[in-house]
């Protein structure tokens, strides 16, 4: 009986080895996303010289959609988070990153910063709720903006798009959001008044 519990042990043993390691042969591999912009990049070749400068303050993205996954709305009441497809930083960060080249591209008469660099001239608060894929094959962007000049007047400006995409899997996604969020940021630009 000894010998038949110890060959049934190793044959146990054996078959669970083989299973963990063709389980972790079919591992899929981790993709990273990063908003891109059709802007073109221009660098001055004098210094510029402004008096009116704009504050990214803070830019507050919903918190289920804040993480390294990208998120995919599979029903109108469920939402999942991509465990092998992730942003290559938060979406907050990305989204503050993209604000202030593009803007800096958008309204050449402004600086543009998310630092406190002079008394702004206007200080913009951005709150997204909506930056992820629809069930119905849509990015989706939405949310608000909150712009206040320095007499305290304060503006506010709700947003949402649904970009269809070109076709189907994560590429797709990330490039319809950052076609969506470009022309939210040039509908922003063109609001500035000030």
């Amino acid at each position: 009986m000894n010998k038949m519990m110890r060959n049934f042990l190793i044959t146990f043993c054996g078959t669970a080895f083989m299973l963990l390691v063709g389980c972790s042969a079919n591992t899929q591999d981790k993709s990273y996303f990063q908003l891109a912009s059709n802007l073109p990049v221009q660098t001055p070749k004098t210094m510029k010289s402004t008096n009116r400068f704009i504050k990214i303050d803070s830019i507050d993205v919903a918190s289920f959609l804040n993480k390294s996954g990208i998120v995919l709305q599979t029903e109108d009441i469920k939402y999942v988070t991509a465990i092998n497809n992730l942003w290559v930083s938060t979406l907050s960060q990305q989204l503050e990153e993209r604000l202030v080249q593009d803007l800096s591209l958008l309204l050449p008469d402004y600086l543009i910063s998310s630092k406190s660099l002079a008394t702004p001239t206007l200080t913009v608060k951005l709150f997204i709720d909506g930056f992820h894929g629809g069930y119905n094959g849509d990015a989706i962007i939405k949310g608000r903006w909150i712009v206040t000049n320095n007499k305290n007047h304060i503006e506010t400006k709700p947003f949402e798009r649904h970009i269809p995409l070109a076709k189907n899997g994560y590429d797709a996604l990330v490039k319809a959001l950052s076609k969506g969020w470009q022309e939210e940021e040039q509908d922003f630009a063109n609001s500035i008044t000030y």
